[in-house]
């Protein structure tokens, strides 16, 4: 979502505000590429869009100038909740209430598609976090949760936590490379989660498989049964990303998050091209949280929360 420091007055200043329903991935990169933030190339290339497109352009005098895109019937967020995963307002046409009306009509968009719901994701990185939050607070969306700690490191970082001595893993702990799970042990994984949610679906290690990295990413088999997982995506040719780091609830702190990470960065480093590496952590992971506020600034070239906003779409 771009900064858009907002003021009355969008409607008084000749924007008119355009419904696009049941837009293609395809027609939006042609046509409004440069009216998308976050990219939505680059949201393309990490998740297909899942769910039907709809949008709301702002035009003024001289063609587009602001466009927000939701999602409605996708798979990212809560039961029957739309996802805004883009606003955008040219710099020129802002300050001028543009960004609110359109957060507003993405809000009827997407109750019009049958959402009860719509939520919203930013990154506290972003220099338009506090223009953020202010528009949707007055929008009234619910106050920001925090849902992940995004972590990004180099070579130099992921070298230095190396040289770190490794803590003794537990006899009864075993890891292995992903690649060698098995059929049995993936269905098991699924078999388990539909009857006890035992991890976060956003954790789930079988997400976007075609890009995964099988050799860098590890698994962890406690007493022979899969109780972990560090699972890694190249989303770039120089940059792995670490997408789902979890260890079983009732095996923490007994350093094996520690290990998965250890094992997936020394099969980082053993491929040069890999220059770069951003990693995600579930909020509620408190072992992890902890380390990273402790450790991390030593081994870590910067980290950021991803927050979620969402409004109720009822009546």
């Amino acid at each position: 979502m771009a900064d858009e420091r907002e003021s009355p007055g969008a409607e008084e200043a000749g924007y008119a505000i355009q419904p696009l329903v049941r837009l293609g991935a395809s027609e939006v990169l042609h046509h409004y590429e440069e009216l998308t933030f976050p990219p939505v190339a680059r949201r393309l290339a990490v998740r297909p869009a899942a769910g039907e497109w709809r949008g709301a352009l702002a035009v003024g005098a001289d063609g587009p100038v602001g466009l927000a895109l939701v999602e409605v019937g996708g798979r990212a967020g809560a039961a029957g909740a739309a996802q805004l995963f883009s606003l955008a307002v040219l710099p020129a046409h802002r300050g001028r209430g543009v960004g609110t009306r359109l957060v507003a009509a993405a809000e009827g968009l997407a109750r019009d598609g049958g959402a009860e719901a719509v939520e919203g994701a930013y990154r506290t990185s972003w220099r338009s976090r506090p223009a953020i939050e202010a528009l949707l607070r007055s929008r009234g969306w619910s106050p920001p949760e925090t849902r992940l700690i995004l972590a990004r490191g180099e070579s130099g970082f992921a070298q230095q936590f190396l040289r770190t001595p490794a803590p003794a893993l537990p006899k009864e702990a075993e890891l292995f490379t992903w690649d060698e799970l098995t059929e049995a042990e993936r269905a098991w994984i699924l078999a388990r989660q539909r009857e006890d949610r035992w991890y976060p679906e956003v954790l789930t290690p079988f997400q976007e498989e075609p890009r995964l990295e099988p050799t860098v990413s590890v698994g962890l088999r406690w007493r022979g049964e899969v109780a972990g997982w560090m699972i890694c995506h190249r989303v770039a040719f120089d940059t792995l990303q670490y997408s789902a780091f979890f260890v079983r609830e009732d095996l923490r702190g007994k350093g094996l998050g520690a290990a998965l990470l250890r094992d997936a960065v020394r099969r980082r480093l053993a491929d040069p091209d890999i220059r770069h590496a951003i990693f995600a952590v579930d909020a509620r992971n408190t072992p992890v949280r902890a380390w990273l506020e402790q450790a991390g600034p030593r081994y870590l070239a910067g980290t950021s929360e991803l927050r979620v906003s969402r409004k109720g779409l009822a009546g």
